[in-house]
């Protein structure tokens, strides 16, 4: 009997996520199957969260070039489900029902370093754009740079420091939002963006940066951030924020005066619907009232 029969209860592993990987690397079914499994088990853990052996777990994370944590969860932990549910959430910038969520969670009881920065980056979130409140958005999001950054790859913190300097822009502390973009910028030299699994953390910076020269007044480089991060988005045929980068080139071009603003609101639009992104598709349609 296969030892991995014991244990799988307490795996779930995410097809949707292999299939996200799969398809950036691309890689049909069969080839990501090719020495190592078939392309039918490839479906079932696609279709059907089918956990497989470990040792066929391990050679598709390494050609998918993942780390076991971006497609396998454990059963039991619901701290881990309720995160991934805010991050969804945050993602929809469905920030009152983010809120709801991530109050299912007492901070002091979590163990992991990692699950209070990522606690501590949602609280900011939904500080800065559910409750308004800037100045308790940068608490939260100073939370996740204490103690001092000192690891190469943080990207979490890459996008809190944005996030304070997304902040003081919403205070019209302009310079201060100016230290911290540029703080990011720099921190994002030499970083492994261009992995698969680092796609929706790429296009998240791209869209932060480009608010935050939004709220700058500084339209023509909101345009070229988010022309980078739309880029990069069609080129993984990736839907993941593409509504709300294009919702911003559409702001900055009318404020541009550019006539093609109207059909960029088109597209924006259509994207939102379907991203489901409720609370962007209700902006836009007052947007263009």
């Amino acid at each position: 009997m296969n030892v991995m029969q014991k244990t799988q209860p307490a795996l779930r592993i995410l097809g949707e996520r292999v299939r996200h990987y799969r398809k950036l690397k691309g890689l049909s079914q069969a080839e990501l199957a090719k020495g190592i499994c078939t392309q039918a088990t490839i479906s079932l853990i696609e279709k059907r969260n089918k956990v497989p052996s470990m040792n066929i777990l391990v050679r598709l994370v390494e050609r998918l070039g993942v780390t076991m944590a971006d497609i396998v969860v454990e059963n039991r932990d619901k701290t881990q489900q309720i995160l991934s549910a805010v991050e969804k959430l945050v993602r929809h910038s469905e920030f009152d029902v983010a809120k709801e969520t991530l109050n299912k969670l007492n901070v002091d009881k979590l163990k992991n370093s990692d699950d209070k920065k990522r606690f501590y980056y949602f609280k900011g979130m939904i500080e800065l754009f559910a409750e308004k409140q800037p100045d308790e958005a940068i608490y939260f999001f100073g939370r996740v740079l204490n103690p001092l950054v000192t690891r190469e790859r943080d990207l979490l913190a890459i996008m809190a420091t944005l996030g304070l300097g997304l902040a003081y822009a919403e205070k019209g502390a302009q310079e201060r939002a100016r230290v911290y973009i540029d703080q990011a910028l720099s921190l994002l030299k030499g970083m492994p963006l261009k992995e698969a699994k680092y796609l929706d953390v790429e296009l998240t910076i791209y869209w932060h940066t480009a608010r935050i020269y939004y709220e700058l007044g500084e339209y023509q480089q909101v345009l070229k951030h988010v022309g980078a991060g739309i880029e990069v988005a069609v080129s993984h045929d990736s839907l993941f924020l593409l509504d709300e980068l294009y919702a911003l080139r559409a702001q900055a071009m009318e404020k541009l005066g550019d006539q093609e603003a109207d059909s960029t609101y088109v597209i924006a639009k259509a994207l939102a619907r379907v991203n489901q992104s409720r609370n962007l598709e209700t902006f836009l349609n007052s947007a263009t009232a």
